[in-house]
């Protein structure tokens, strides 16, 4: 080993060893920048380009032509360039719009699928049963009016009449009493709220205490006079599950939807340690320094 330990020693050996380093170095480096230097691959694969022509169908209701798929590809290629360059140089940090958009894609990710919006048997009923107040239906009322125009002098004195004669052993049609009018001359079973937006809210109040199956009035309303005949009333009630089911599902997949979200959200937090400096006084910032006036 005595030759070797000489062979080391000898400055012609070390400047070779030295000159070996180097060049490997150089080779090196050089190899990763010929490696930065080389080209990215785009790929537009058939289901892209048929993502791309999808899209253009739904805009402008037809395929697009040959050339306009070739125009709708370059441009995805601009695009796919600029946003990987702009990645590259750093124009994805700290961008909100960016930041929102991609929670908002993160969010559509994260949607439930029609499987997990599938109501099991009897999820809709229980649904139903712990909202019952949300769906219960209201009282509705069914009635016919004659109308008097409070512009035409003497129309009250005319609405009482006409209550008599309707009242009477022998009442004449209704539709032969009163005064022209856009209102409607007879209502199918209506809730109030409804009849309130029609004809006013002194009216559908009057009428939820006006007998069944008897002229009342007159009633003032904010058109004029009314004598009213209730045919029908219905009290509020309670739906069956067959009348509502359409809302009840809608509301309860929008709340599973919401549960289900939640629960994803909080898997994604579990994996960070969250760090949120002191919250400022809001008050104290709020009272102006002594000194100054606002």
């Amino acid at each position: 080993m005595a030759w070797l330990r000489r062979l080391i020693g000898e400055p012609l050996v070390q400047f070779l060893v030295i000159g070996v380093l180097l060049f490997a170095g150089y080779q090196f480096l050089r190899g990763r920048e010929v490696a930065d230097n080389a080209p990215e691959t785009i790929v537009v694969s058939e289901g892209r380009l048929a993502q791309i022509a999808e899209i253009f169908a739904r805009t402008w209701q037809r395929p697009p032509t040959a050339d306009e798929l070739r125009s709708m590809v370059d441009t995805f290629v601009r695009e796919e360039i600029y946003y990987r360059e702009g990645r590259k140089i750093g124009l994805d940090q700290d961008d909100t719009v960016l930041r929102r958009r991609i929670q908002q894609k993160m969010e559509f990710v994260l949607e439930p699928s029609p499987e997990e919006l599938m109501p099991a048997d009897g999820v809709l009923d229980a649904y139903l049963a712990t909202h019952r107040d949300a769906y219960r239906l209201p009282a509705r009322v069914a009635f016919t009016q004659v109308y008097f125009d409070p512009d035409r002098p003497g129309a009250e004195a005319e609405a009482d009449e006409a209550l008599v004669l309707l009242r009477g052993n022998d009442p004449p049609a209704p539709d032969t009493l009163g005064d022209r009018t856009m209102l409607p001359a007879a209502m199918p079973l209506t809730s109030s709220v409804r009849i309130a937006g029609t004809i006013g809210p002194e009216f559908a109040a009057a009428i939820e205490n006006a007998p069944v199956g008897e002229w009342t009035g007159p009633i003032r309303s904010a058109f004029g006079w009314h004598v009213v005949h209730v045919n029908e009333r219905e009290p509020a009630r309670d739906p069956t599950l067959e009348e509502v089911v359409d809302i009840v599902r809608r509301d309860w997949e929008q709340q599973r939807r919401q549960e289900i979200a939640s629960a994803r959200y909080a898997e994604l937090l579990s994996r960070y340690t969250i760090v949120v400096a002191p919250l400022p006084d809001l008050k104290a910032a709020a009272v102006p320094p002594k000194g100054t006036t606002q």
